[in-house]
């Protein structure tokens, strides 16, 4: 007698319908998992920025970018090009020492990567544009200005993090949703 071993067609079907059952559950928890981290990844850039800030408020006892005692917010998708050479105390572009917005002694105060400048369509970093890790450049960092001790972030009225009641704190920084990348919108006190 001789029997062959083997699957039937019922049982390779049964095994492929439990592979793509599995992998309809797998695939958007890893979607999920990777728009947490690069939330995370982009919350630790945006500390620090405001540990940068708080940096130069200790070197020159006064905050970049504040005039006249009010607080202040530093939109940097207009503002990039200052707030990196305030902070870095170089040059945007040629890297050269520079003395911008207050730092005089030219004074490094953090160093930008290059993972955090936004990448073009041609796929060329713009030096002179922040951007997340979601390539989003609506990034606001807002200062105490008053001297109070706490900030009211203008955050758009869309955001769902938007906080009701001010923040207590010198320094804080957001980003707002960009519906046309699909870039969600976070902020430090998240």
């Amino acid at each position: 007698m001789n029997k062959k071993s083997g699957f039937t067609l019922i049982e390779l079907l049964m095994v492929i319908a439990i592979i793509g059952i599995l992998a309809g559950i797998l695939i958007p928890t890893v979607g999920a998992v990777k728009k947490q981290a690069n939330i995370a990844a982009s919350k630790s850039q945006l500390s620090n920025y405001v540990n940068a800030v708080q940096l130069f408020k200790g070197e020159y006892s006064y905050y970049p970018f504040v005039t006249g005692g009010n607080d202040t917010t530093v939109d940097l998708s207009s503002q990039s090009t200052l707030f990196i050479e305030t902070l870095s105390g170089r040059n945007a572009t040629s890297g050269d020492s520079k003395s911008e917005g207050g730092n005089r002694r030219r004074i490094g105060f953090y160093s930008f990567s290059e993972s955090e400048f936004l990448l073009e369509d041609d796929d060329t970093v713009d030096p002179t544009q922040l951007a997340d890790r979601f390539n989003n450049t609506v990034i606001k960092v807002r200062i105490d200005g008053d001297g109070n001790n706490q900030v009211n972030p203008d955050v758009n009225g869309n955001e769902p993090s938007s906080p009701d009641e001010p923040i207590r704190t010198n320094v804080t920084a957001w980003v707002e949703a960009d519906r046309d990348l699909g870039a969600p919108g976070y902020g430090l006190w998240d």
